[in-house]
């Protein structure tokens, strides 16, 4: 009776500790920054009417830096769906709000993601290999509009 007494908890762990124990390893990381790399808010402000690919250009020299807004680092964009700035881009996730503009009106639009009425796609943060300058590019528009960018010739949509 003594044996099975030993192994009771080498098997428990086997079957219980050994995937849990994988489990936060794999994905431990991920989890942390999700929870942890958390980076102030960016507002930023589109020209109503505005579809296409947008852009922020980082670390430019001559350029301001971004000002503050309700506690956001505000990125107002030209007609032209750029700006240029010489602050750092941000790293780390944050709850980034976005709007169209027109004068001091502005519309709030959903980066809800798809099928979910969403009209900003794919933020990303990159930099450019020849210069070594960051920038920031998405693309504002119906998920239709973002579809047809990225797949010309793709399906159709997958939303019903």
């Amino acid at each position: 009776m003594s044996m099975s007494k030993t192994k009771s908890p080498i098997v428990l762990f086997a079957i219980l500790g050994l995937p849990l124990f994988i489990a936060a390893v794999v994905l431990g990381p991920a989890t942390f920054d999700l929870v942890f790399h958390r980076r102030p808010p960016e507002r930023f402000l589109i020209p109503a009417g505005y579809t296409g690919w947008a852009r922020v250009y980082f670390r430019q020299k001559g350029a301001p830096p971004l000002p503050m807004e309700d506690g956001r680092f505000l990125l107002k964009l030209n007609a032209q769906g750029t700006l240029q700035t010489s602050s750092d881009p941000l790293s780390g996730h944050g709850s980034d709000d976005f709007f169209y503009y027109s004068g001091d009106h502005r519309i709030p639009l959903s980066n809800a993601g798809v099928c979910k009425g969403g009209m900003v796609w794919q933020i990303e943060t990159m930099v450019d290999e020849p210069t070594s300058t960051p920038f920031a590019h998405f693309f504002v528009g119906t998920e239709d509009q973002y579809r047809h960018e990225v797949d010309p010739n793709g399906k159709e949509p997958v939303c019903e």
